[in-house]
């Protein structure tokens, strides 16, 4: 959320009990708040919900947050996508049936793609 407040957008934390989302994330001159969901590591990849890439949950977007290790000496990278770029990315291991896995290679081409939040 930090990093929203410091670029301009207007961000709060979503109530604990919403579902599929973390952050509503809007821009002073826009009428509308955006859910946003926050995926966090620190090593990849990312664990998501295989719900996330299905029906209207295909047009939400999602910032994966790398953090690093502990020791990192590089800043903290973020790639920012709609579930619906990268829903044929997800990786489900044999017998999971409602988890998977994102990758970097996945969505490496969103790193810092920031605009994506207000694309139609």
């Amino acid at each position: 959320m930090g990093e929203l407040l410091r670029r301009g957008y207007d961000a709060q934390l979503a109530d604990r009990n919403t579902a599929g989302y973390d952050l509503l994330v809007g821009q002073h001159s826009a009428p509308a708040l955006r859910k946003v969901q926050v995926k966090t590591v620190r090593t990849q990849p990312w664990y998501v919900k295989q719900s996330m890439f299905e029906g209207e949950a295909l047009s939400q977007i999602t910032i994966y947050v790398l953090i690093g290790t502990e020791r990192a000496l590089q800043p903290v990278r973020y790639f920012i996508v709609r579930n619906l770029e990268v829903a044929d990315q997800v990786a489900t291991p044999k017998g999971w049936n409602a988890n998977a896995f994102m990758s970097l290679k996945a969505i490496a081409q969103y790193e810092n793609r920031w605009d994506v939040l207000w694309l139609a």
